[in-house]
């Protein structure tokens, strides 16, 4: 159980590093507003194939979660824009960071908080202090 917590930890993990290496490629480009353009879509698009694979192997009601949570993030995401008239690429780069920070540092907590549960349920009860114990 501790090795998939820990695969959990890891993917997870991963899945931000990943998105913060991506918004920061992106916000580093040099080129045109088109190789911009290009490279935010081809970032979309691997998003939501990554998204796709996981979410067929949810059940209906973690779906429903899902659904809800992008919901109030899109509405979350575009009312920030709305409220934004000319946003310096590194200032929007580090507040995404930022946030991408605090949702890591949830997830780690809720992680530990798991593992130890997890660790508590399945732990075997320790013997007795000098209790004997038979062989057979």
């Amino acid at each position: 159980m501790s090795n998939l917590i820990s695969s959990m930890a890891r993917f997870s993990t991963a899945m931000i590093l990943f998105g913060v290496e991506q918004m920061e490629k992106t916000m580093n480009m040099v080129g045109g507003e088109e190789e911009l353009s290009k490279t935010v879509d081809e970032f979309e698009k691997t998003l939501h194939s990554l998204s796709d694979v996981l979410v067929g192997k949810m059940d209906k009601r973690k779906k429903e979660t899902l659904e809800s949570v992008t919901k109030m993030t899109e509405e979350t995401v575009d009312r920030t824009m709305d409220t934004m008239e000319v946003a310096d690429p590194r200032e929007v780069l580090k507040a995404s960071t930022d946030l991408l920070q605090k949702f890591t540092d949830v997830t780690s907590s809720w992680v530990s908080k798991t593992a130890s549960a997890v660790e508590k349920a399945t732990a075997k009860p320790e013997k007795a202090e000098g209790a004997k114990v038979h062989t057979h």
